[in-house]
Order: C-alpha cells, then structure tokens, then sequence
C-alpha cells in the first residue's frame, strides 16, 4: 500500500481514492471510499486498453460475470464505470490476509479450520456456477479470510459458459500448480475445474505445499506432467481430510464430488469438531486474521495525510433549524482517545502458543500496526508482508518504502549549528508534535539502549537486558507480544516472513512475526551470536554455526539446509552479504569469497591479509559495491564483481559503525562522535557532523540521517549536515542504535525504555 502520486485521480465514480494498493497488466487498483465512508477496491483501467474496443468488450464481459455472481463467500461488485474515459470496477474491499500469506506466515491450517476453509470454498464455487461461470483460477492467493469465512475473488478470467470463443479447445488459462488436467491440456474447463482446484488449494492450505509440485526445483513443465498423469502427494495432509482432496483431485472431470455435498459435509465435520455456528474460524486462526486486519487499518491511516480542512455542513433550511436550549454550551467530547499508554497488554499465554514453543509468549494485541519503511541500514531481503489481491486479478502489498529524492553530496567539512535546529526533550518535552517531539514512550527493563531496534510493517522489534524479544505497534507503542530468548543486542531481522534474532546465548532464533512464538532455533557456539555475521537474500538464511560446520543456506521458513559454501569453519564468525543471486563471505583472513546462491559455485575470490583488520560483523552490498568497516576505523568499498579494491575511507577513531548506503552515499559514526558522509562512488567526504560524544550507526530516510550520540538523538540533512532537529533526555540517559520508519524514529535507551520520536 502506497501514497497516492501527482499524478493519480483523487476522485472514481463516487469514491474518493485513498492510496495505491497495486498494479496489474490492465491498470491501477486503488484503496477507496464510498461517501458513507466504506472501503472498496477500486481497478482503474490502463488508458491505452480502454481506448481498445475488443478490449472493453471483454472488460464488460468480465464486469458483467462478476455482478452475477452472489453469495456469502465473494467480494461483490459494487459500481462500475464500464463508459467512463477510463473504465474502472469497484469491489468490496476485504483487509484480510490471503491463503497464500496466512499459510506461508504460520504454517498449515489447524484441522477444524480446514474443514471450514473445504465447506466456505465450496459454497463459494456453487455461488459462481449458479451465475453460469467457471472461476478457472482458483489458488490460494485468490482466497481471503475474512472474520466470518473465505472470499473467492478475481474474476479476471472467469468465463461465461454461454460464450464458446472463451471455453473453447486450444486456451490454456489459469495458474500451473492449482489447474486441472483438463486446463493442462487446453480442453474445455466446466465446473469439475473448479472442483479440482479445489482439492489442491485445500492440499496446500493442508500441507503449504501444492499436491503435484514434486519439490523445490522442479520445472513448470514436469509439475503440469504431474497433474495429467501422476498421483497427488498427500502424505502431510492431514488424515481425516485426505478423503475429501483426494476425491476433489480425482482425473475424470465426471468422478469428482458434488459441491453441495461437500459444503454440507465438511460444515458437519466442523461442528462435530467443536466449531461454533457463530464463529467461522477457530481461536488461531481468528485470532491471526484479527491480527491483519488492524494492521490494514493503521496502513490506513498512517498513509492518509490530514485534510486541510473540514468541510461544513449545508445549512438546513429554515424551518427545520434547530438552535440550542437557553444556556446551552459546547461540551467536549469526553469518549475522544487520549494519547496511547507507554506500556501495552500483558497477560498469560494465549491460544496461540502450543507446547514445543520454548519461552514465555503474551497473546498479539488488537491494535493492527501501521504500515513502515525499512531501516536501510539493515540488509532487508525478504518482507513479512501478507498478500490479499484486490478484485479483477490485482493484488496489493504491505506498504514498501518510496524512494528518496535523489541526494547529491554536500559541502566539504564539519557540519555547524543551525540557530534554527528544533530541540525536544522526554515524555513529550513542551507538548509539540513536530519533528523531534516524542510520539510515544514504552518502557521494557533491562536497558533497552543496548538493543537495536527493527522496524517492517508497522511494527517495531527489539530485545533487551531482561532477555525478551518484544513487538510494539509502530503507531500506538502498544506490546503486541514478548518471548523469552536471552539478552539480545544486534537488532532482529524479518527473512522470508520470519523474525530471525541471535540472543547472547550462542544462538541463533527463528520466530513468527505474528505470534512471536519460535518456529526452530540453532546452536551458534558464539558465531553469529556474537555480531552480525549471517545474511539473507529471499526467504533463506546464511551462516556458519560452529567451527565444524560450512557456511550453510537455511530455510528462514523451516530451518532445512538447503546448501553448503565453502569448508567447515572456514567462515565462522566472519562478515557476510547478499545482492543479486550472490553470497560474499569473508574469512578470518580478510579473504573474500562470492558464490552463486543457486549451486554453490564460487565465482571469484580476494585476499586482502594486510589490509583488513579483523572483520567487525555483516557488509553491505548495494549497486555493485561491496561496503566494509574494519577495527581501525576504516571504510572499504570492494568491487562486487570481481572483488577487487576501489577505495578506502579512514576515520579518526578506532571504532566505527556498520555503514548506511542510500542516494549513492555512504553514512558511518565512529567512536569519537562524529557522523561521515562519504561519496560511495569516491570515497571521498561529502561532509562529516560532530556530535562530541559516542555515535551510534546511521538510519536514513527521507532525505534525512538520523543518529544518536549519548544523550541526544539527532537529525541532519543528507545532503549537508546542517542539523534539523534534536531530541535530548536529562538524567544521563543514552541512547542505542536508531531505526526509521512510518514516520517516526525508534531508539531504546538506557532507562529501559524504547523512544518513538516524530521524524
């Protein structure tokens, strides 16, 4: 989800358009309102296709199934433009996750929820059949759970079955791994289709896996061989449903069960299970889509800017007026929400752990977080982001960060006081709420400053003293859970939809973002533990465990290795990278590696023994370079292609911060409390700011560098240096590492507490 640009409408139909939810092959959809303040997904139709007269004849056909279709488990069309300059179809927004996105964020579906899931598809699918449709692409990114059951959407190439130019031999359409094989092989696709996709969404809501994708690696082609003529792979579904799929992916079109049928009986299952009529989903379930759904909300309203003003109401007229009582007043609404608490829920834990989860794990909290922009600081790979497409076969994603604008380097030399610079202090300093003042304030134990925070989605993670991990919503400051891992000080990083973090005690911890309970955990013997030294490109990990161990690729999902680099020991404890397909491993040496993530290959090597000191963690790779800071307060950039020097910047002190690149410069601290902009094409300073005391490393958005330097948390401009602002706290108080994002900057201190200070 993203900001409306210049250039996008501000106003569909009746609908006045919010934000961007995403794009397609046939145009932009958008997040809307109806004058009664309803949320719809409103798909604007490319100019150069509407002014295409067969395609608006099959965009009509298209709007005219989808009105046709009815139904308690389909995102209804609500108005339409098909005339309009730009034709454009809106549907009911639903803010819920995706199959695809709950099942790859938490792992199968409980069994009772999957008999609901079978009974609320296969009503859906009676729905479209009713109004003489074939769906024809059912799969699980196509399904989203709201609170009360599954919506079935994206009608884009449904098809009427009265038309024979759409159903005719020779078309292929719809998605390989969840077609039937009467779609494989170009025939005509009726009902039985739908039912047969049927049985391999519920397969992978079962299992995450489709029933015939015959494992990673294997080609598009053999997978479609396998729908035709193989047998589906059931083993990890569950029991007592492998009946019910098996019978869905029967081959004979003719052999496959009724869905009235199915409906009925799968809904009698649940029940017999325990399923209450008046809930559709069980606690965990329930529990997760409640948990999406509010983090929708505060998208929404965190993208939103403020209405210059409010616009009035007409005036009654005269003879309806109503004027107030003698001696009436204004009264101030005494319900209005005051400021957010400092600290959030705790309780026991809820119905989301289970047994095997090591640790202590409160219960997510209600309020939804808010959509953030990553700390680029931080080797961000993958995104923990639910996916729910919008109607007409869009989808829209978690909020991702707008670039900059473009920065080029400023003056030479050390940055001066501005008499302008704002200045705030704690708990909300003079009550501003501009740059600088404190938005809001949570207080954890342990000493927070000695914990990084990490911010993705809307929400915040950050471990301390007291040995828990902590998911605080970025937009209220409200807990929405804690786990228990050991002292944690390298900020957490979201891999492949997974929290992964390395507590003090020599391991290495993979959680689910949601819930915060560990999803599997591995012995570090001190390597990774003890600094940044693993990476991620994906949804795979990397590091070195112990001596004895090579360089492994782990499933940030499962924990699996999925390959091997180098020889064992050779990279433990070393710094590391990822960019473009390719892994960079440094030795102890100083020696450099790069492999080919896919096979394992090593595509060159480089030995810089007297050059490097000691690694001091993880490096950035960002557009051809590789980024290094040494023990001696040095900055390399390596070539990435084939590992060769470019140019080193040395500072004054003996300590130095991993770097931060963006808008082609470089950003570190060093211990002696100043910041360093360095050209990362030259490696020459652009400027450099001083803040006299200990600095801790950049966080840069916005054309702004944020950084903390003992007491104060400060900001400068990116281009020049020259101070914007600064938030102080009295009593001797220091400040961690920062991270940006929504916003908003977040920095743990050390009176235990995590600071979100308006950017």
């Amino acid at each position: 989800m993203e900001s409306l640009t210049a250039a996008d409408p501000r106003v569909i139909g009746e609908f006045r358009l919010r934000a961007r939810l995403g794009a397609g092959g046939m145009g932009q959809v958008f997040l809307a309102t109806s004058p009664g303040g309803r949320m719809v997904a409103v798909k604007v139709i490319r100019a150069e296709l509407a002014r295409d007269e067969e395609f608006v004849r099959r965009f009509r056909a298209e709007v005219d199934a989808a009105r046709r279709v009815s139904g308690l488990y389909t995102a209804p069309v609500v108005a339409v433009g098909i005339d309009d300059r730009s034709p454009w179809l809106a549907t009911a927004f639903v803010p819920g996750p995706s199959l695809e996105g709950h099942v790859r964020q938490y792992g199968p579906l409980p069994v009772p929820a999957l008999w609901r899931l079978a009974a609320g598809l296969a009503d859906a699918l009676r729905a479209i059949h009713a109004a003489g449709l074939v769906h024809r692409d059912l799969k699980p990114a196509n399904v989203l759970l709201a609170p009360d059951g599954p919506r079935v959407i994206d009608f884009g190439i449904a098809r009427a079955l009265a038309d024979p130019r759409l159903t005719t031999t020779g078309s292929i359409i719809g998605t390989p791994a969840f077609m039937s094989p009467e779609q494989v092989e170009g025939d005509m696709a009726g009902p039985p289709s739908d039912v047969f996709s049927l049985g391999s969404v519920l397969a992978f809501a079962a299992s995450g896996s489709p029933p015939f994708s015959g494992g990673p690696g294997v080609s598009m082609a053999s997978e479609m061989y396998r729908i035709v003529h193989k047998p589906p792979e059931l083993d990890a579904v569950p029991a007592e449903l492998r009946e019910l799929v098996q019978a869905c992916l029967t081959k004979p079109p003719a052999l496959r069960p009724d869905l009235g049928q199915v409906a009925e009986r799968c809904e009698q299952v649940a029940e017999h299970l325990g399923m209450s009529p008046a809930v559709f989903w069980p606690p965990d379930v329930g529990a997760a889509i409640d948990t999406q759904q509010a983090a929708v909300a505060a998208q929404v309203q965190d993208i939103q800017a403020p209405s210059d003003s409010v616009p009035a109401f007409p005036a009654r007229p005269a003879a309806m007026r109503m004027e107030p009582a003698a001696g009436g007043r204004e009264v101030t609404d005494p319900s209005r929400p005051g400021p957010p608490g400092p600290t959030g829920p705790r309780g026991h834990p809820g119905p989301l752990g289970h047994a095997g989860d090591p640790g202590m794990t409160e219960p997510p909290g209600r309020s939804g977080p808010a959509a953030g922009r990553a700390n680029r600081r931080s080797l961000l790979i993958g995104a923990a982001a639910f996916v729910a497409a919008a109607a007409g076969g869009t989808a829209w994603l978690t909020s991702r960060p707008a670039p900059s604008a473009p920065q080029s380097p400023g003056s030479t030399g050390r940055g001066r006081t501005a008499s302008a610079v704002a200045t705030g202090s704690g708990e909300g300093g003079s009550g501003r709420t501009g740059p600088g003042s404190l938005a809001w304030k949570f207080t954890m134990g342990g000493g927070a400053s000695d914990s990084a925070p990490y911010v993705a989605n809307g929400v915040v993670y950050v471990g301390n003293k007291d040995n828990f991990l902590r998911a605080i919503n970025a937009t209220t400051g409200k807990q929405l859970w804690k786990t228990q891992l050991g002292e944690i000080q390298p900020a957490p990083e979201l891999v492949g939809g997974m929290i992964c973090a390395t507590p003090g005690n020599q391991q290495f911890c993979v959680l689910r973002p949601a819930v915060g309970t560990v999803a599997w955990r591995l012995a570090a013997n001190g390597g990774p533990a003890s600094g940044r030294s693993w990476a991620a490109a994906g949804g795979s990990v990397f590091l070195a465990p112990n001596l004895e161990t090579p360089l492994h690729a782990y499933d940030a999902a499962t924990g699996s290795v999925l390959r091997s680099y180098g020889a064992p020991g050779q990279f433990w404890g070393g710094g590391m990278g990822t960019a473009n397909g390719v892994l960079y491993a440094r030795e102890d040496t100083g020696a450099l590696h790069a492999y080919r993530i896919s096979s394992a290959a090593e595509l060159w090597n480089a030995s810089f023994d007297a050059l490097f000191g000691p690694p001091t963690g993880r490096f950035i790779v960002d557009s051809g370079s590789l980024y290094l800071t040494t023990d001696d307060g040095a900055l390399w950039s390596v070539s990435a292609a084939d590992g060769k020097r470019k140019w080193q910047y040395q500072t004054s002190g003996t300590e130095v911060s991993e770097p931060t690149i963006a808008n082609g410069m470089a950003y570190i601290t060093d211990i002696s409390g100043t910041l360093h902009a360095v050209n990362a094409a030259s490696g020459k300073q652009a400027w450099s700011h001083t803040a006299d005391v200990f600095a801790e490393g950049a966080a840069v958005a916005n054309g702004t560098v944020y950084f903390s330097a003992g007491q104060s948390v400060q900001a400068v401009d990116a281009k020049t240096g020259s101070p914007t602002w600064s938030y102080a706290l009295p009593d001797s108080v220091v400040f961690g590492n920062p991270a940006v994002g929504g916003g908003l900057v977040f920095v743990g201190a050390s009176d235990d507490s995590l600071y979100a200070i308006r950017a």
